[in-house]
């Protein structure tokens, strides 16, 4: 075999950034696409590509990595950039699939991790600081609200038709359970912790095979899209020993190898910081990560080839910004515009991280341009002129 090489299994902004960052660390790449128009198919950095179905299986991806292993006279390191690939590579690993290396959790993990309701449990049993969390909603009496209803996996997304619903008071929640009657087992309910955007943390890890915690990069959520409940807009880096400290327990406690994104919210009136989610994946921000000087595509292929894994500490005050996720998420919020601007132009004393714009790669950066404006016109239409616009 010549040098390390990675295999991708790309989607969206998770794919773009794996891409990216392991060009940066000097690996070759093959990436694997479930769609022409993922936005790696638009990275010079992606060049070896291969397609599979909408929805693939092991049958699909397979022949695809006997063909890599022979053709590179050697194993690559597998990547998962969503739920249904880290599922996927879980399965392999527990078939005892060797021709490629699996830095990842067993499929019993990641599934469990996929399960809101198993997470849950699991992390209840370890000690874990959660929030009060409803496992039974046809049975189970809120003590307060508001409350945030979440599919128990990414497959009842469609079932609930959004990644998450909020419910203010008895009423609504009676409302939803009518609606979803004979469906309630696919979905839990959490206290909603008190505090705005900027009490949300993450942490993108990675955990060696002794279940160590060998790479750690922590950011402070800004922003989300949709605003409050969604996925990362704006963000700023910062240290948190107390959060690193966390993540190496819940490693630990999971048996836990590979990439990981974990989530937490800081309760502004006590301080203390409440588990929210584990994504047994590589992390949507991972290029935030990188640009922050901590890789944690390279963290998985150094502990893959048995090497060891030495990061300096993170590159804080660094600003990751989705510019127009942010700003339509802050616009149905109903924000004020002045207020927004004045952020913004607070934010430009730090140095950025462009989610996707990156001089020496911009063609992404267009296309998703190009789409958000068309997206944006089309919301401001059927604002002023009703859903027939």
């Amino acid at each position: 075999m010549n040098q390390p090489y990675v295999i991708i299994l790309a989607n969206g902004l998770n794919g773009l950034g794996a891409v990216r960052s392991a060009a940066q660390a000097g690996l070759r790449t093959y990436t694997l696409l479930t769609s022409q128009t993922d936005l790696s198919a638009y990275s010079r950095y992606g060049q070896y590509r291969f397609l599979l179905p909408e929805n693939p299986g092991l049958h699909d991806i397979k022949p695809v990595l006997d063909h890599l292993y022979h053709n590179e006279n050697g194993p690559g390191v597998l990547i998962a950039c969503s739920d249904l690939s880290a599922e996927l590579l879980g399965r392999l690993k527990t078939e005892g699939y060797s021709n490629h290396h699996l830095i990842v959790p067993s499929s019993e993990t990641t599934e469990l991790l996929n399960d809101k309701k198993l997470e849950c449990l699991s992390m209840e049993e370890g000690g874990i600081t959660l929030p009060k969390t409803y496992y039974d909603l046809g049975n189970n009496v809120p003590e307060s609200f508001p409350l945030i209803i979440k599919p128990r996996t990414f497959r009842e997304y469609s079932v609930l038709g959004a990644k998450n619903v909020i419910v203010n008071a008895r009423e609504e929640l009676d409302e939803f359970c009518e609606r979803f009657h004979g469906q309630l087992d696919c979905f839990i309910a959490q206290e909603v912790i008190e505090g705005d955007d900027d009490n949300l943390w993450v942490c993108n890890v990675t955990f060696g095979l002794n279940r160590e915690l060998v790479a750690c990069f922590v950011f402070n959520r800004l922003g989300t899209m949709p605003s409050h409940y969604g996925v990362t807009s704006l963000a700023i880096s910062r240290q948190n020993q107390v959060l690193r400290d966390e993540c190496a327990k819940i490693g630990m406690a999971l048996n836990y190898s590979g990439p990981a994104m974990i989530e937490f919210k800081k309760d502004q009136n006590t301080g203390i910081y409440y588990y929210i989610e584990t994504n047994p994946r590589l992390g949507m921000c991972n290029w935030f990560d990188t640009r922050c000087g901590i890789n944690n595509i390279l963290a998985c292929t150094q502990v893959a080839y048995g090497n060891t894994v030495a990061f300096a500490p993170q590159k804080n005050n660094r600003v990751y910004w989705n510019f127009f996720g942010d700003l339509v998420a802050r616009l149905e919020d109903r924000e004020n515009v002045c207020a927004v601007l004045y952020r913004y132009i607070g934010l430009l004393r730090y140095r950025q991280v462009a989610a996707l714009f990156y001089w020496k790669d911009p063609h992404p950066a267009f296309v998703y341009s190009r789409a958000s404006v068309k997206d944006i016109f089309t919301r401001v239409k059927r604002r002023l002129f009703g859903k027939s616009a």
